[in-house]
């Protein structure tokens, strides 16, 4: 009776937090990063492949979106994979959870799963971070299981489902060196079964070889510019936070104080499950001590192996951390378990549930159609659309064909990181064309509000200025 009544209860949270996210995959518009999977999954395979490999991801979430995005388009289409696959670690979460402390940290478990802003907002982004959070956790799962019961069934299980992480985002392997130290020093496993997990890990990894010869090109951006700014106390800190309260907050975001205020609810509430089950530590058992720790390791260990990898090339951040940190999420689960008083438990959940449901609903994501609307209505046959490199995607996905042919990048040069490998070739140009100068065309500057001002010939002047959600359209004339 009690395990039916485990199962129903994940069960349901499960079937909640599924309908959660599919009730909001299409709320929002679509924002950079999503616009370059939109159309990239909208050529045709090869040239998809072409893109993809000029990037810096692996192809197992284009190709799956590829095929959805041949019946569905729309941004709900395109978010269908990730909150269909983040849901999923509700589940595997509460198995997670239950390994630590039995049925009751499961069953918080998969409700801090289904609740936490970093699944939740991650699993209505249209990006392969929520597949690969998940697979990392199935692994994590199956893993332990293997060790448990070295079987090889159950190493190759683990083996398959590590090589589907790595093809889904190249920081899955992160974890694989986090794993081998947990089996080893949390699960003291033996040497046969730590020779075979170490056998599958081997195998997971030979299995993106080919890949990477394919897509060789990648490599090249090692050696150039990228975003994420260089490690210190602010980026490490800002990775640790996000983990408890979901991405951060831009500061054209409309309600940006109510968000933040409400994110911070959020992380007192997961600092307050980390806090419970450290004052109960001398009052668990061996084997739950050992399970929990086994988690840690997994999960925290791979976060901190970005630590030193950042001193050679800046990549702390949130995103990328969340590819590894799902095996933290049971370990809150059962720190809520031991909360005391009990209310405390529906005030956690509640905190990071409304964290998740405001981000979620919140204007967080560039109003582009707002712009468009006003491009179409004005743009004239010797006009200009100066897209700054952060909206020019956005413009490949939503912008009828006549504001498209208008537009241009107006750059020197353009970093690979703004998804040029989606860009059609000549659209980055230095110069204003010469039909637009000749004939007196007005030159439409697209930006973010905190993004620089158009860089033009002297004699264009700044007439009049729209900002929309996150966009802003500023009119120059000479």
């Amino acid at each position: 009776m009690l395990r039916s009544t485990y199962a129903g209860r994940v069960a349901i949270i499960t079937a909640l937090g599924l309908g959660a996210r599919l009730a909001l995959i299409g709320y929002q518009p679509l924002w950079r990063d999503e616009a370059f999977t939109a159309v990239a999954v909208g050529r045709s395979l090869g040239s998809m492949l072409a893109a993809v490999r000029a990037d810096s991801a692996p192809p197992l979430a284009y190709l799956v979106d590829h095929a959805v995005a041949s019946v569905w388009s729309s941004p709900a289409g395109l978010r269908l994979l990730p909150a269909v696959v983040g849901a999923a670690a509700i589940p595997i979460g509460a198995a997670l959870g239950r390994r630590i402390r039995g049925d009751r940290a499961g069953v918080m478990a998969a409700a801090v799963c289904a609740a936490a802003p970093a699944l939740v907002l991650s699993a209505l982004d249209a990006r392969m971070y929520a597949v690969a959070t998940t697979l990392v956790m199935a692994a994590t799962l199956a893993l332990w299981r293997a060790v448990e019961r070295p079987v090889w069934q159950r190493f190759v299980l683990y083996a398959l489902l590590m090589a589907l992480a790595l093809y889904t985002d190249y920081f899955a392997a992160l974890a694989i060196p986090a794993q081998l130290f947990a089996v080893a020093f949390m699960l003291r496993a033996g040497w046969r079964a730590s020779l075979a997990a170490a056998a599958a890990m081997t195998v997971a990894a030979a299995a993106l070889v080919p890949w990477l010869v394919v897509a060789s090109a990648q490599l090249t951006h090692a050696g150039q510019s990228f975003w994420v700014p260089s490690l210190g106390f602010a980026s490490v800190s800002g990775e640790f936070v996000q983990f408890f309260s979901g991405p951060p907050v831009d500061a054209w975001v409309p309600l940006k104080p109510l968000l933040q205020t409400l994110q911070g609810f959020a992380v007192t509430a997961g600092v307050l499950m980390c806090f419970a089950l450290l004052r109960q530590r001398h009052d668990l058992g061996s084997e739950t001590r050992r399970a929990a720790l086994f988690c840690v390791a997994c999960g925290l260990g791979a976060v901190l192996l970005l630590l030193p990898i950042s001193i050679w090339r800046p990549l702390v951040d949130g995103r990328y951390a969340s590819v590894v940190w799902g095996p933290l999420f049971p370990v809150l689960g059962a720190g809520l378990a031991m909360a005391r008083p009990r209310w405390a438990l529906a005030g956690g959940i509640a905190a990071t549930g409304a964290a998740s449901l405001s981000l979620a609903l919140a204007g967080t994501h560039p109003d582009t159609r707002g712009a468009l609307a006003m491009l179409e209505s004005r743009i004239g046959t010797h006009d200009l659309v100066d897209a700054y490199p952060s909206q020019y995607l956005l413009f490949l996905y939503y912008a009828p064909s006549h504001v498209l042919s208008r537009t241009i990048v107006m750059q020197q040069d353009v970093p690979w990181f703004w998804g040029t490998a989606d860009y059609p070739p000549g659209v980055i140009s230095s110069t204003i064309p010469r039909d637009v100068s000749s004939a007196g065309g007005a030159v439409y500057y697209v930006r973010q509000p905190d993004e620089p001002v158009a860089s033009l010939p002297p004699g264009y002047v700044a007439r009049a200025t729209q900002c929309w959600t996150g966009v802003c359209v500023v009119t120059y004339r000479r």
